[in-house]
């Protein structure tokens, strides 16, 4: 297995609000691949992004030697990210008079040939396997609706004034709602986990074609961050390339 990420602050935003990490066991193999994209602006975004990240991965390390099937597996990620939620929460009640800070959240959770995803917010993990890349989550974000509606179509959500507008984030409320996906890893198959900071501005078809150029992995996600910085750059850009 190969792998490896990307964060950039792309040219617009004054910092990083997303934050990532790759859970990696005593062997240093990996367990969990994670990206999160705070929300908050100056409220601390970036603390929602980093606490997201940090507690879901220490819970992860925690306990991950005591799942043993699909089912134990989505209710380990759940009891974490939930414990991740009350924390960020708790951090905007005490520190922020309550203003509410949140972030999205994408996991992918490796063990016995599958990959669980857990997914909240318009942040994206794609599967990239015989020549095809298919978004495997939803966007939790008011565009996202109306695309799935079939009111708006893919090229006019990326420019609709409310496309930043997400309807599910990590922290914000005291309840969340996770969206699960389980999927068998097949050998040759590739996994992106990205922010919007990349989606908005690279489309899926420009992902796949750089994806399959035969390149360091660390080469493929500077060209992706490239390109969406040429485009504007005006959001932050985050990405994991995962190839099995």
């Amino acid at each position: 297995m190969e792998y490896a990420a990307i964060s950039d602050k792309g040219i617009i935003r004054e910092q990083n609000e997303d934050f990532w990490n790759i859970v990696l066991d005593n062997n240093g193999n990996p367990l969990a691949f994670i990206i999160a994209d705070g929300m908050g602006g100056h409220k601390a975004g970036d603390v929602a992004s980093r606490m997201a990240v940090e507690i879901i991965s220490q819970e992860i390390l925690r306990g991950f030697e005591s799942v043993d099937s699909s089912a134990a597996t989505k209710g380990f990620l759940e009891k974490a990210i939930n414990y991740a939620n009350e924390e960020i929460y708790k951090y905007a009640m005490q520190n922020l008079q309550g203003s509410g800070i949140g972030t999205t959240l994408t996991l992918g959770f490796l063990q016995n040939d599958k990959i669980t995803i857990a997914h909240i917010g318009d942040s994206r993990f794609y599967l990239i396997r015989d020549g095809v890349i298919k978004s495997m989550t939803r966007d939790h974000s008011f565009v996202g609706e109306l695309v799935e509606k079939g009111i708006l179509d893919q090229e006019e959500a990326k420019y609709h004034p409310l496309r930043n507008q997400i309807t599910r984030a990590l922290g914000y409320e005291k309840d969340i709602q996770i969206d699960f996906y389980n999927i068998d890893v097949k050998n040759g198959d590739m996994f992106l986990f990205c922010t919007d900071g990349l989606t908005v501005k690279v489309s899926a078809d420009e992902l796949l074609n750089m994806l399959e150029e035969e390149k360091d992995l660390n080469d493929i996600l500077k060209n992706m961050v490239e390109l969406a910085n040429q485009r504007g750059g005006d959001d932050n850009i985050t990405a994991i390339i995962v190839k099995i």
